[in-house]
């Protein structure tokens, strides 16, 4: 039990160590949901209605978003039509750069809630996981560049080691836009004075397709002719 009292050292009340382990762990628990739009007062509980007006907002928001990577693919119709094998290969450059993102996101999450970010200690990280986004999407790339190659190759294209080439570029620049856009999402919103963790994962999904999609379509325009 721990005793509550005012600056002149008057005791007002008792807190029951259980009540604040409880506090603490919604807080916890609830900062998950946050990351996809879920209210933090939305339990099990909470009747459907309810529940409809705290997610319903946000999806309309995700919605919007979706519409902004499909325009990114939509100005380069003209490189798809061309190059039909791009398509294969643009939801594997989104989920890696994704979860590169996703991976930044977590770590700076953690560090805000642990107290562990201190003013001034944002450019670091965020210069860490651009650094850290490029070193892991080189060997994802170079192994998505092969497996472009054998699928170019074996459908006779006479681009098939410039397509591997795009491919691995790209690659190792939507890890690394992702994984900047992951650390810099919760700090922007830390600093406008929103909670770190809402929607953050709707926001860094946005970025990272836009960023993965634009760069393979965009490089496979000006490389491959």
């Amino acid at each position: 039990v721990y005793p509550v009292c005012d600056d002149s050292g008057l005791l007002l009340g008792l807190v029951r160590g259980q009540v604040i382990f409880e506090t603490e762990a919604f807080e916890i628990t609830a900062q998950v949901g946050s990351l996809v739009g879920v209210d933090k007062e939305e339990r099990i509980s909470t009747p459907m209605r309810q529940s409809f007006k705290f997610r319903h907002p946000w999806l309309q928001l995700n919605l919007l978003t979706a519409f902004l990577a499909g325009g990114v693919v939509a100005m380069f119709q003209g490189t798809i039509d061309r190059l039909v094998i791009l398509a294969a290969f643009l939801p594997v450059l989104a989920g890696q750069s994704g979860n590169t993102g996703c991976q930044a996101l977590a770590v700076t999450l953690r560090g805000l809630t642990l107290g562990e970010i201190k003013p001034g200690d944002g450019k670091a990280l965020v210069m860490k996981e651009g650094v850290l986004g490029a070193l892991n999407g080189a060997p994802i790339g170079v192994i998505a560049g092969i497996a472009m190659y054998l699928t170019a190759n074996a459908q006779h294209s006479a681009h098939s080691l410039m397509l591997a080439l795009v491919v691995l570029l790209a690659m190792v620049g939507a890890c690394m836009v992702s994984g900047i856009s992951g650390a810099i999402v919760p700090l922007m919103l830390k600093r406008y004075g929103a909670d770190p963790a809402t929607a953050s994962s709707i926001f860094l999904t946005t970025a990272t397709d836009i960023v993965s999609m634009g760069m393979l379509l965009g490089l496979a325009t000006v490389l491959v002719r």
